[in-house]
């Protein structure tokens, strides 16, 4: 009376769709409290309360969802930037790819519709985990003079995600907005304009978000289909910068915020009693919300229209997650790196 879950193929498609399908699959069968059973429902009822199935699905929420957040809410709002635009009308626009190094399970693993939980190991596998991403800066004030710096200045802070329509194996990804994209925004308020000899430093808050997703996975007979997949992150952060002609730096801290939210659907078919049974486990509203600590360093270098910046980040071991299943001596609030690579140019 098992099924077991099977890993999409990776062997004919890119690493990097592969990575952010498998974790759509994983948020896909998700808890929304610390309870796995919690509004999880079985139909028919005499096959049991699929406890098992249920708790999986919670931990393997768990487990992802942070990593996925710290691809969403990156670093620094806008690369290599750390001071305000320095009045009204004046713009950066930065075009990057952010990846989070993570870990993804990576076993075969039985799912039990009778009978309790059972632990498993669902092992991990380290993939990052990618997400392009386009952000803009647009000066509204330039803040009082004070010396050779001034301070109070105001940016509106503007951003896009995307997320392309793709498929692999029994894997699909369809972004509920035809476009496939997200709008973030925020602000940043300077502390310190950057000048000659004075750094730019500012405070920010950006409100992030991943694109609205629906997707499925078929193995054989048996389906998961999942609608209006949502994360955000809500992120504060703190950043220092100096330019000169050819090179650049920037470091910062914050705090994230990280929301995810699903619906899901699975129809799976096995035997029970010696009879082939179809069975449906649905969790009709799926939520949860975790808090990080993060601090990150960005490199630029000049190309006369625009500087290549370089990011490396850290997000902080996040709240106590005690879980019944495992995953390959992985913890579901370790701390994750991530980085990004992109172009900023000012005007």
């Amino acid at each position: 009376m098992r099924r077991r879950l099977r890993r999409g193929p990776r062997a004919h498609t890119p690493r990097a769709v592969v990575a952010l399908l498998s974790v759509a699959s994983g948020l896909s069968i998700i808890s929304a409290s610390a309870s796995a059973q919690t509004g999880c429902t079985v139909t028919p009822s005499s096959i049991g309360p699929a406890a098992d199935v249920c708790q999986k699905a919670n931990d393997l929420f768990r487990f992802l969802v942070p990593q996925v957040g710290v691809a969403v809410a990156a670093g620094n709002p806008v690369p290599g930037e750390g001071g305000t635009m320095g009045g009204w009308g004046k713009r950066a626009f930065s075009l990057r790819l952010v990846g989070v190094d993570g870990q993804l399970p990576s076993n075969v693993v039985p799912l039990r519709l009778t009978g309790p939980a059972v632990a498993s190991d669902f092992g991990a596998s380290r993939s990052i985990v990618p997400l392009p991403a386009l952000d803009a800066a647009i000066g509204v004030t330039e803040g009082i003079p004070l010396g050779l710096t001034n301070v109070g200045g105001v940016d509106v802070l503007l951003g896009v995600s995307a997320l392309p329509k793709a498929s692999s194996g029994g894997f699909s990804l369809d972004p509920k907005d035809k476009f496939g994209i997200a709008i973030s925004y925020g602000a940043r308020l300077g502390l310190l304009q950057e000048s000659s000899i004075i750094p730019g430093v500012s405070v920010s808050y950006m409100r992030r978000k991943l694109p609205t997703v629906d997707f499925g996975y078929r193995s054989g007979n048996d389906t998961l289909s999942v609608a209006g997949t949502k994360v955000v992150a809500n992120s504060l952060r703190l950043v220092a910068s100096k330019r000169i002609p050819l090179f650049g730096l920037a470091v910062g801290v914050g705090r994230d915020e990280i929301e995810g939210s699903s619906s899901v659907l699975a129809t799976v078919n096995e035997q029970v009693n010696g009879v082939t049974q179809r069975a449906s486990v649905s969790v009709p509203l799926l939520a949860e919300k975790v808090t990080r600590t993060t601090a990150f360093v960005n490199a630029s270098v000049n190309l006369l229209v625009a500087r290549v910046v370089a990011e490396f980040g850290w997000s902080n071991a996040g709240p106590s997650r005690q879980l019944v299943n495992t995953f390959g001596g992985h913890r579901a609030d370790e701390g994750y790196r991530y980085g990004s690579i992109g172009l900023t140019t000012r005007f």
